[in-house]
């Protein structure tokens, strides 16, 4: 897992770093003070240098049918592209991992068959923005890539890419019943889909069973709660499907990392305690690290009060005009601030 990240130039990151890093980080922190692009600088270094991760519609924050400069733009801190975007950490399994993201015109391939058609397979584009991605790994791994826009289309250009581990980045209200459903085919082929049941059991105790079914047309997650028939566990509340994402997510990256967007969405705060304790339990069975966002002061409460102090830390973000730190507050510090009412969201 990681141990530490830094991160420059990178949308509100100028110049940041965060260590003490644990299986478990909630990171909290005002509006605009980081948590988001924290997540999506991760997942990006996860890639091990695919530069079509900068495509992933959790990254870009927009659609296609815009020019480069205007796609590109936004992820470079001060709107600044002549400055690079640097982030790096160091990873308990992997060693020093650095991804080094950077802009520039220059001569871009078209398509082959499309250059084909034409009667010239070397034909080039001048002037076209691409953004262009480095990475070093494990071992001395190199690996470049860098990608553009044309015809609406993102082009890639990347050679074979070994990814040391796997990352999944859930936003706060993202819903994928068929995904899900997926997740948890997988989940009981390895027999581990007590798992989810025991975590759902949570908000809902009446429930009984699980399974991922077809009959509706779309695959997707239902659950027996003592009626007639099964029912779509949307149904049941935004609460039970945001638990499954939980726990499908941590599942979906083992040995890798899970990155999740507002936790609490959709959550009473009445079972968080109950829902960190098996949030825990998964990311402890499948050895996946968990990063994690709030604005909500029960959630670092029953976070406190239901994680060791082992395997949890509270990271929060602050950020001024010129500059972004990060407080980490171990179990004694959180304890401290709650019992004298000091603000660490």
């Amino acid at each position: 897992m990681f141990e530490n990240l830094q991160i420059r130039n990178y949308r509100i990151f100028k110049e940041f770093k965060i260590d003490r890093l644990r299986r478990i980080n909630l990171i909290a922190g005002r509006n605009n003070s980081g948590k988001t692009s924290l997540l999506e600088a991760i997942f990006l270094l996860s890639g091990a240098g695919n530069a079509n991760m900068a495509t992933n519609a959790n990254v870009m924050r927009m659609g296609l049918g815009q020019q480069s400069e205007t796609l590109w733009k936004p992820i470079f801190s001060d709107l600044d592209m002549s400055r690079s975007i640097e982030i790096d950490g160091y990873h308990t399994s992997h060693g020093q991992l650095t991804l080094e993201i950077t802009s520039g015109r220059q001569p871009t391939e078209i398509p082959y068959d499309y250059a084909l058609a034409l009667g010239n397979p070397a034909i080039n584009i001048p002037d076209e923005l691409a953004l262009r991605f480095q990475y070093s790994g494990p071992t001395g791994t190199q690996v470049k890539s860098r990608i553009h826009v044309q015809d609406s289309k993102i082009i890639s250009h990347q050679s074979r890419i070994n990814v040391p581990f796997i990352a999944t980045l859930l936003q706060a209200r993202s819903a994928n019943s068929r995904e899900d459903a997926i997740q948890l085919a997988r989940l009981r082929k390895q027999k581990r889909d007590h798992l989810l049941l025991e975590a759902l059991q949570v908000v809902e105790p009446k429930l009984q069973s699980i399974e991922d079914n077809s009959s509706s047309g779309t695959p997707m997650i239902w659950g027996d709660i003592g009626l007639s028939e099964l029912i779509p566990l949307a149904i049941m509340g935004e609460g039970m499907t945001r638990i499954a994402q939980l726990i499908l997510a941590i599942a979906s990256v083992a040995d890798g990392v899970a990155l999740v967007d507002e936790v609490e969405t959709g959550i009473h705060h009445s079972v968080l305690p109950k829902v960190w304790q098996v949030v825990d339990t998964a990311a402890k069975q499948f050895r996946t690290q968990v990063f994690a966002t709030t604005h909500s002061l029960e959630c670092i409460r029953a976070a406190h009060e239901s994680l060791g102090a082992d395997d949890f830390r509270l990271h929060r973000l602050e950020a001024t005009d010129t500059m972004s730190r990060c407080v980490t507050y171990d179990p004694d510090s959180i304890r401290a601030a709650l019992l004298h009412d000091l603000e660490v969201r």
